[in-house]
């Protein structure tokens, strides 16, 4: 008997590349897989799958493709893989999960085993066994992270029906047919596009009958739920932000989202985001904030309100008289940042408790120019101020050159050199030439 020739199996030419081998296989594998037919036609469709599955391992493969094209035979490369279809025969071509492809053996390996009532859409259904979740989101201040707050919220949802327990009909009803649209699954098959030439199939409740799998009279339907086996619910649900908790967070409460026969009930979810505040800026446990005190308030002292705590106490500072503060000085206020976070007791940690600490950062106002009433006002400055003596210069006064016109500038506002240093160009430098001699 005549080998079979492998790029007729693949229906590709000889010289086709191998991409097209890829594609001509993942086509010809979903037309040929065992799981896709009927079970009269899975002997035959065993074989060819066989088939095309040797002929795609030898021509993809480029030793055992030289190998083929220059003898015309397949013989020493293994012959007919011999494997079952429990497994995921596609990884042997795909490479696994590991692949860049666009698609890998998984892929195929899912659609296939969606086919033909396979038990892995049991597993389809568990993941999908559950009702949404609720999401709530809200803004919150830094006051009520600071002193804690309860977020309480209306919520209507949607609970098993009390009076026919989610049958949908009453207790004394027996008269029923199974639901033509399932037949009596109480869900239905519904195949969706993942991708080019992939679909895949999920499992969702049947509409007709509600996913009871049987047909009821109208007249036997449940009086309270009309039959919906759900009715609404309205209460008041509680969110507990503790003290000190961080600036963003989510709280849960859980199965406390839509109920439904046969599911677990979702949980609903509390995302709040903290604003910005207009007077401190807060970073871990501490806060930080800003005060402006005039130059002799800096070199004699001071006794001022600094701002309202988050708590409504104001917070006052008063310095020792002579107490000299300097720009870029923040003074510390240990214990007055924000609470702690509360972590549980334990054998080998205690719970954490107390506060963080508030930053002030002192800004200097020093005064206009001009300032003087009269040039006494200067000597007097002068007098009571310590001067220290710096070491001057000794340059003849011949040599001196007296500067008026000037300007002062900001930190901010001196030139950036970066640029100049990235376009810097250096050049070698050696012996010049010297004058010739006349």
């Amino acid at each position: 008997m005549l080998e079979a020739d492998l790029y007729d199996i693949l229906e590709v030419d000889r010289n086709a590349s191998s991409v097209e081998i890829k594609k001509a296989y993942r086509k010809l594998a979903l037309k040929y897989h065992p799981d896709k037919v009927s079970e009269e036609e899975r002997e035959e469709s065993e074989i060819k799958f066989k088939e095309i599955s040797f002929a795609y391992e030898v021509l993809i493969d480029e030793t055992k493709r030289e190998e083929y094209d220059r003898y015309g035979s397949t013989d020493g490369m293994g012959g007919m893989p011999d494997f079952d279809f429990a497994g995921n025969p596609f990884d042997q071509f795909f490479g696994g999960n590991g692949t860049s492809a666009e698609y890998g053996g998984d892929d195929f390996y899912n659609f296939f085993n969606n086919m033909n009532g396979h038990p892995h859409h049991h597993q389809q259904r568990q993941r999908a066994n559950r009702t949404e979740d609720a999401h709530i989101e809200v803004d919150v201040t830094l006051e009520e992270l600071y002193k804690g707050k309860v977020i309480k919220t209306t919520s209507t949802r949607n609970i098993i029906c009390t009076q026919c327990k989610g049958s949908g009909v009453k207790s004394s009803s027996v008269v029923s047919k199974q639901c033509t649209t399932c037949h009596g699954e109480g869900s239905v098959r519904k195949i969706k596009r993942v991708g080019p030439g992939l679909v895949a199939q999920e499992y969702v409740e049947c509409t007709t009958c509600k996913g009871i799998g049987k047909i009821y009279r109208t007249k036997d339907k449940c009086k309270l739920c009309k039959g919906d086996r759900v009715i609404e619910e309205t209460k008041i649900l509680e969110f507990e932000i503790p003290k000190g908790a961080p600036d963003h967070g989510l709280i849960t409460k859980k199965g406390e989202s839509d109920q439904y026969p046969g599911k677990t009930a979702g949980d609903v979810i509390l995302e709040y985001k903290c604003k910005p505040h207009d007077v401190f800026e807060r970073q871990g446990d501490d806060l930080y904030t800003k005060m402006n005190i005039p130059l002799v308030d800096a070199l004699c002292g001071f006794s001022k309100l600094v701002a309202v705590h988050l708590d409504g106490r104001g917070i006052q500072i008063s310095t020792p008289t002579g107490k000299v503060v300097r720009p870029g000085d923040y003074i510390k206020l240990a214990g007055e940042g924000m609470p702690k976070a509360e972590t549980k007791k334990s054998w080998f940690t205690s719970s954490s408790s107390g506060k963080g600490d508030l930053y002030v950062e002192v800004n200097i106002e020093f005064p206009s120019d001009n300032w003087f009433v009269e040039k006494n006002d200067l000597t007097k400055i002068k007098n009571i101020l310590p001067t220290q003596k710096q070491k001057e210069h000794s340059v003849p006064e011949a040599s001196m050159e007296l500067f008026t016109d000037f300007s002062i500038i900001k930190a901010h506002d001196l030139p950036s050199y970066q640029e100049e240093a990235a376009h810097e160009e250096y050049y070698e430098t050696g012996p010049q030439p010297s004058c010739a001699q006349q």
